[in-house]
């Protein structure tokens, strides 16, 4: 049911990922109005993730008495990899594999768009607190008045910046030790420097994208095969990444540790 009330309810987005974190931290900090901490949950992260985040909302409970609301999508990752399409050109058909071609991530739509949608259904009036930096300003839509990009109007952060104000807080998110970005761990957009890591460090999830990739190619209505670009399988990629790790990990970050302890905030 709506809450019928002409007070605009503030949410803000938080991912895991360094600017959404540094972006709730500074609004709590500096007193900006937050009703809500919304975390769209894939059902599909990282362990890491999920355990960093419970630090980062412990903290938020005891600085601010502010807790990380959690959404997830209706369906699981396993319902949109093998639906069956029911209308348009592929009516019949296997959805598969993403394509990293497309241009877009449909999964997103089902796992983060859609689910926040549903939340915000409650609210006569809400505006929406979006972690981009001054990085990338592009990223921003003006054309909608209910986003607040405060990184970049407020508070004037780039990436760097929003990485160098968790660092000095001892407030990384572990899987910067293994990657540049965050996002979910099936996600179609990964770098190969990514999806090296993903192979060297994590095999379990390694196998899962094997796994996925062996169940769809043995479907003959199956539409997309390939989770990489250019046509690679998993078997081209370790490949790849074997002949990389002889020659010295050159995808590889460093395995210094990252602190995630908040000892200094």
């Amino acid at each position: 049911m709506k809450q019928k009330t002409n007070r605009t309810t503030y949410i803000a987005t938080i991912s895991g990922g360094k600017d959404s974190v540094t972006m709730c931290d500074l609004l709590l900090k500096h007193g900006h109005r937050v009703d809500y901490i919304v975390f769209n949950d894939t059902l599909d992260e990282f362990e890491e993730m999920y355990t960093y985040l419970d630090k980062v909302e412990a903290y938020f409970k005891r600085k601010y008495n502010k807790e990380i609301t959690r959404l997830k999508p209706s369906k699981r990752y396993d319902a949109y990899i093998f639906n069956i399409k029911k209308s348009g050109d592929n009516i019949g058909l296997v959805s598969g594999l993403p394509n990293p071609s497309q241009g877009f991530c449909e999964w997103r739509g089902y796992a983060k768009r859609d689910p926040l949608a549903k939340f915000t259904k409650q609210f006569d009036n809400y505006r929406v607190y979006m972690g981009i930096t001054t990085s990338e300003p592009h990223r921003a839509n003006r054309e909608d008045e209910k986003f607040i990009y405060p990184l970049i109007d407020t508070f004037r952060m780039s990436e760097e910046d929003c990485q160098q104000y968790l660092i000095s807080n001892d407030m990384e998110n572990p899987l910067y030790r293994h990657f540049n970005r965050t996002g979910c761990r099936k996600c179609h957009y990964q770098s190969d420097r990514d999806y090296f890591n993903i192979w060297k460090h994590y095999p379990s999830v390694w196998d899962e994208f094997k796994s996925y990739e062996s169940k769809v190619n043995a479907l003959p209505n199956a539409i997309g095969k390939h989770w990489f670009k250019n046509y690679r399988s998993c078997s081209d990629m370790e490949k790849e990444f074997i002949a990389s790790d002889t020659q010295g990990s050159l995808f590889d970050f460093s395995d210094e540790p990252l602190k995630d302890c908040f000892c200094k905030v």
